[in-house]
């Protein structure tokens, strides 16, 4: 008898076992195929292509980087790349946006009419997408008008999911919202199955993205973590899903204690992935947290976020790897996608720029050095130059537009949440301008915020101010950019009464002392008119901002308050703000003489109206101090007496004894 080799033995035992699973099989197909149900696979496999905060970014962007130029983002490449993604994937693939699919550029303009963005993501094989906070910019009724208009157009559509939206049961302004999310329809969540995996999605709009929705009133939004508990209840057992996906419009932050979707899976527990919008945050590497992956791939489109995912019953869902691929140059166009855009770019010429007398493409001015963008400016909350330029030209677009009837603008302002874009070196189109200040919706119904005139007493323009050092601390985005005034402020000093020197520009150009009890002029936007009432929350009711008109009388009809940029016509006009720094550009020398106007260089750098001066010198902690500082020492010594009589009260008692 021939012996058997003892390497051969493992191989005859594993032709035994196969010859015992192939006969079993049709019993216990798993026992020959594992989890998958695929031979020699333990797990089926998953990509998820994501994006977020796409903000109408149809276009590429020039972006200044490491001291040249690069082109980045535009849904014509971002198509490609979606593409070339999906095809790696091999029918395995799903793709999906966290929010934000719009207002950012001139061609969400045509938000509801057109529903441009919605469309272009259908076209671009967009499975599921949930809303943000500038979503509702339009507010309930112009989000309602969008979804119909989506749906009247033709074409294939992402599926849309929203899941703590929470509808007004005795205000009517959101009943045409409501009944369009039934049309759509916009669901609480939707169950998707690839390649043999049993997907849950659900979408949440986070609590700083609430708080920034100040136009989706009445609607409102439950509690995020409360309803995704609910989501992964449902999904979980209801729905029997392998996979829970978040879809949050809530964010991450550098400090993990203000970070909501790193601290939403220890309090909803049950989510495998997290696709987290809102911060604009770009995660090289994805946040684990217990066993919830969070992932991020930065705003406008710049990158495609690609999460690859092993589930199996057994080890349950695991990372195999992530990435984000750069929507860079070098990527072809999707020539379909391509078109669409320059077509809908010929439809905002026709509808929006050329009432304004502008162009799309129009060249407006040059800089010859790049301006601070906006993840910088978040970085260090300082004066900064394009701030500076965007509130001297507030105040030049209202003196243009009054003409002999102006009346001398004490101070313009604005803050860094609403400068959402910078000029990097080189020619400025009005569609760039347009990208800098894109927010809102005016009174006339039409996109852009427009610039109000408001009278406070020199009293509240203090309070005003302390905006800079007690608030903008905690929320950057209301740090604010001046023209006409100069102020210093003591960050050591009690909160709210920490500024400590003010001088307004008057109409000679001279910077003169603040007078409590005078009267004056301030240009703002209509966003931060309507903000003045938050100034008032955000400090207790220690600050009171109450708008005037020129006699000193309160005014409570906004619409009232607004430049007219064309006297000559009836009715108002509104001045956007786009248009106000637009009209300045026009006003720029042309130093070179090649028939552009250049920014000035004083915009390279900061001027110094507004300083931190940091001091624990008792002069300055307490030289002009007001009632707040006051009441804080006061409360102070009541507090260390009451402290002194109780440690004598206690001795006594202990000599007694």
């Amino acid at each position: 008898m021939q012996r058997i080799n003892r390497g051969s033995v493992p191989n005859l035992k594993r032709l035994i076992v196969l010859v015992v699973l192939f006969f079993v099989h049709p019993v216990f197909p798993d026992a020959l195929y594992g989890d998958s149900g695929l031979p020699g696979q333990e797990a089926r496999k998953l990509t998820i292509l994501f994006t977020h905060d796409l903000h109408s970014r149809f276009l590429p962007d020039i972006v200044a980087e490491d001291g040249g130029r690069k082109t980045q983002g535009g849904y014509a490449r971002l198509a490609s790349l979606i593409g070339r993604e999906r095809s790696k994937a091999s029918g395995r693939s799903i793709l999906v946006d966290a929010g934000d699919i719009a207002m950012g550029t001139a061609f969400h303009t045509e938000f509801r009419e057109e529903a441009m963005e919605l469309r272009l993501m259908g076209a671009m094989g967009y499975d599921v997408v949930t809303l943000g906070n500038h979503d509702y910019d339009f507010r309930p009724a112009g989000l309602a008008a969008m979804l119909r208009s989506a749906r009247a157009k033709g074409g294939r559509l992402p599926a849309l999911v929203a899941s703590n939206v929470v509808f007004a049961k005795n205000d009517s302004r959101d009943d045409e919202l409501q009944a369009a999310f039934g049309e759509y329809p916009v669901s609480e969540y939707k169950i998707v199955e690839i390649n043999g995996i049993r997907i849950g999605f659900f979408g949440i709009m986070g609590r700083d993205a609430a708080e920034d929705a100040p136009f989706a009133k009445p609607v409102t939004f439950a509690d995020p973590v409360e309803r995704s508990r609910a989501m992964v209840e449902l999904l979980r057992n209801r729905e029997k899903v392998d996979l829970v996906v978040c879809l949050s419009h809530s964010g991450t932050k550098p400090g993990q204690s203000h970070s909501e979707d790193e601290l939403l899976p220890e309090k909803a527990p049950g989510i495998d992935v997290v696709i987290s919008g809102h911060s604009h945050t770009k995660l090289s590497n994805p946040i684990i947290v217990g066993k919830t992956i969070i992932v991020s791939s930065g705003c406008y489109g710049a990158s495609l976020g690609v999460v690859e995912l092993d589930v199996s019953s057994k080890r349950g869902v695991v990372l195999a790897s992530y990435r984000l691929e750069k929507n860079s140059a070098g990527i072809p166009e999707d020539k379909e996608i391509a078109g669409k855009i320059e077509l809908f770019k010929k439809l905002v010429d026709q509808r929006y720029f050329g009432s304004f007398h502008f162009r799309h493409d129009q060249i407006v001015a040059e800089t010859a050095y790049d301006m601070p963008s906006p993840a910088y400016r978040q970085t260090r909350l300082t004066e900064n130059g394009i701030g500076n330029m965007i509130a001297d030209a507030f105040r030049f677009a209202v003196q243009q537009a009054e003409g002999k009837n102006y009346r001398h603008v004490d101070i313009a302002l604005t803050t860094d949440g609403q400068i959402r874009d910078t000029f990097p070196a080189g020619k400025i189109s009005v569609a760039e301008v347009f990208k800098v200040l894109p927010l809102g919706l005016g009174m006339d119904d039409r996109p852009g915020y427009p610039l109000l005139s408001v009278y406070l007493t020199g009293k509240e323009i203090k309070s005003m101010l302390e905006v800079q050092p007690t608030i903008a601390p905690l929320k950057p985005d209301a740090y604010m950019q001046v023209s006409g005034v100069r102020f210093s402020w003591n960050p050591r000093r009690i909160p709210f009464d920490r500024v400590v020197a003010i001088a307004v520009q008057d109409g000679n150009g001279v910077f003169v002392p603040l007078v409590a009890d005078r009267l004056y002029r301030i240009c703002v936007n209509a966003y931060t008119a309507g903000m003045l009432g938050f100034v008032s929350r955000a400090s207790h009711g220690l600050i009171k901002l109450t708008p005037k008109d020129a006699a000193g009388n309160p005014v409570s009809d906004m619409k009232l308050l607004r430049i007219d940029a064309d006297a000559e016509k009836p009715g108002v006009q509104e001045l956007k703000e786009w248009e106000a720094l637009a009209r300045y550009f026009q006003s720029l020398p042309d130093q070179n003489g090649n028939m552009l106007r250049e920014i000035p260089g004083k915009y390279a750098h900061t001027e110094g109206r507004g300083i931190s001066l940091p001091s624990w010198n008792p002069v300055s902690l307490f030289t002009g101090a007001g009632w707040i500082t006051w009441s804080a020492v006061a409360l102070a010594i009541v507090i260390l007496l009451v402290f002194l009589f109780f440690v004598r009260w206690v001795v006594r008692r202990l000599r007694k004894k």
